[in-house]
C-alpha cells in the first residue's frame, strides 16, 4: 500500500497535459494560461493626468495662467504649454508638450480665460509613461489560473485569444444495484444515489466539464459497455464504487478490459483506501470507493491533482496552520487521515471547526466542508485552541 504522497507523484508522472488552444477572452475564466504574456508597449503608453485640473510647467511660478485649451481623455493635444499658460485637462488625458505638472481643480480658481492657483504642492499629479510596466516586461506567467484581475489585464494588453488549457472533460458512472434516482423513493434494500450529485458539484466547483454521467448496475459487462458507448471525447473517467475486493467490486477488471494500465489499487488513506488509478494513452481513470466522504476526500487529494496535471497547472496544496474552535475527536489510525472541516473568520482571524462524521457514509460530515485536516498515521485527537495543519479547499480561502 503506497502513501498519498507516492500516489500523487505517480499521477504527476503519468498524466500528460492537454493541448493548449487560443480561446476567446470571454470564455477563459478559471482556465490555466499556457504562455507568458508581456507588455507590447509601455504602460501607461504616454504621460497622462492623474486628476481633473490644469496642466502647467512645474517650474512656472506665475501667479495666474492663461487657459490656452482643453484636453479630454482620448484626444491628442496639439498645443504646447509655455510660461504663463495652462490647459484645462481631465483625468486620463494626455499631458501636452511643455507641461510637467497638473494643478488640481480643487486648488484653482477659474475666471474666464484665466486660472489662479490657490495652492501648489510638490506632486506633479501625472502618471508617467512606463511607470506601471515597460515594453516586453512579462506581466502574466504561464501556469496562472485566470480570474477577474488577470482577465482585465489581458484585455488591457489586447490579448483577446490567450492560449489556455481547455477544461478537462470528465465522464462519470455510479455503480451499484442498490442505487435509485434521488427523485424516486427507494425500495427495500435501496438507497438514493448521492455520489452522482456530489461528483457533478465537485467538478463544477473545480471548473471541469462533466460531459456524460449515468448509473450502472453491478455487472462488469454493463459498465464496460456503458464506458465504450460514451465515445472517446473525454479526458478523465470516474467510476463510483467497485474499488474494493468484494465479489461485485469489478472496477479494476473493467479498466483492464477497457485497455487501461493500472498504476495503483489502494493508498494508505482514511477514508479512501481502495482508490484505483489507471491511464490509457492520454486518458486517466479513477475507481473511487463508494462512500460519499471517501469521494470527497479522494477528489480533493488525488482526482483534483490529475485534473491539474491535465491543465498543466502547478499542483495546488494550500496548507494553513489554524487554531481549532472545537476539539478534533480523531482516534489514532495506521493510515493518513483527512478529516472534513469548516474554516471561517472568527474574532478577526481564520479558525477551523472539525465536522462530525460517524463513518465514510455519513454525508452530514460534508455539510459546510471547505477544508480537510491532514492527520499523520498514529496521531489522534487535538484540543480546542490547538493549532493544526489545514488543507484549504474553498477558492475564497485558499488564494487560488
Amino acid at each position: 500500500m503506497i502513501s498519498l504522497a507516492e500516489a500523487r507523484a505517480i499521477i504527476a508522472q503519468t498524466v500528460s497535459p492537454l493541448d493548449a488552444a487560443p480561446t476567446p477572452l470571454s470564455e477563459v475564466r478559471g482556465r490555466v494560461l499556457r504562455e507568458d504574456v508581456a507588455a507590447e508597449e509601455d504602460m501607461p503608453a504616454f504621460d497622462r493626468s492623474a486628476m481633473d485640473g490644469y496642466a502647467v510647467r512645474a517650474e512656472d511660478r506665475s501667479e495666474r495662467f492663461r487657459v490656452v485649451g482643453e484636453i479630454q481623455p482620448g484626444a491628442a493635444p496639439a498645443m504646447e504649454i509655455h510660461t504663463g499658460e495652462c490647459a484645462r485637462i481631465f483625468t486620463g488625458a494626455q499631458i501636452p508638450a511643455g507641461a510637467s505638472q497638473v494643478i488640481m481643480q480643487e486648488n484653482a480658481a477659474r475666471d474666464g480665460e484665466w486660472m489662479t492657483p490657490s495652492q501648489r504642492d510638490a506632486k506633479t499629479w501625472i502618471r508617467h509613461r512606463g511607470e506601471d510596466a515597460r515594453r516586453d516586461d512579462v506581466l502574466l506567467r504561464a501556469g496562472v489560473r485566470l480570474r477577474a484581475g488577470e482577465l482585465a489585464l489581458l484585455a488591457q494588453l489586447g490579448v483577446t485569444q490567450p492560449h489556455v488549457s481547455p477544461a478537462p472533460r470528465v465522464i462519470h458512472f455510479a455503480t451499484g444495484n442498490e442505487l435509485t434516482d434521488p427523485a424516486v423513493a427507494p425500495g427495500a434494500g435501496q438507497i438514493r444515489d448521492s455520489n452522482s450529485t456530489l461528483i457533478a458539484a465537485l467538478l463544477a466547483e473545480y471548473g471541469a466539464r462533466l460531459t456524460h454521467q449515468r448509473r450502472c448496475g453491478d455487472a462488469l459487462h454493463t459498465l464496460t459497455a456503458a464506458v465504450a458507448a460514451a465515445g472517446d471525447a473525454w479526458d478523465a473517467l470516474l467510476i463510483s464504487g467497485g474499488a474494493s475486493v468484494g465479489d461485485y467490486d469489478f472496477g479494476a477488471r473493467a479498466l483492464e478490459a477497457l485497455g487501461f494500465a493500472i498504476h495503483f489499487r489502494q493508498i494508505n488513506l482514511r477514508p479512501g483506501k481502495p482508490l484505483i488509478f489507471a491511464t490509457r494513452g492520454r486518458q486517466c481513470a479513477f475507481v473511487i470507493p463508494g462512500n460519499p466522504v471517501s469521494h470527497f476526500v479522494t477528489f480533493h487529494t488525488a482526482v483534483r491533482h490529475a485534473l491539474e496535471c491535465l491543465e498543466n497547472a502547478p499542483p495546488s496544496w494550500p496548507l494553513a496552520h489554524l487554531a481549532l474552535v472545537a476539539a478534533l475527536p480523531a482516534k489514532p489510525d495506521a493510515r493518513e487521515t483527512f478529516w472534513p472541516a469548516h474554516v471561517a473568520l472568527r474574532d478577526g482571524a481564520l479558525r477551523v471547526h472539525p465536522l462530525a462524521w460517524q463513518s465514510s457514509g455519513d454525508l452530514r460530515g460534508l455539510v459546510g466542508a471547505n477544508a480537510l485536516l491532514p492527520i499523520a498515521p498514529g496521531m489522534g485527537a487535538a484540543k480546542v485552541g490547538a493549532c493544526v495543519d489545514v488543507l484549504l479547499l474553498s477558492a475564497m480561502t485558499n488564494g487560488e
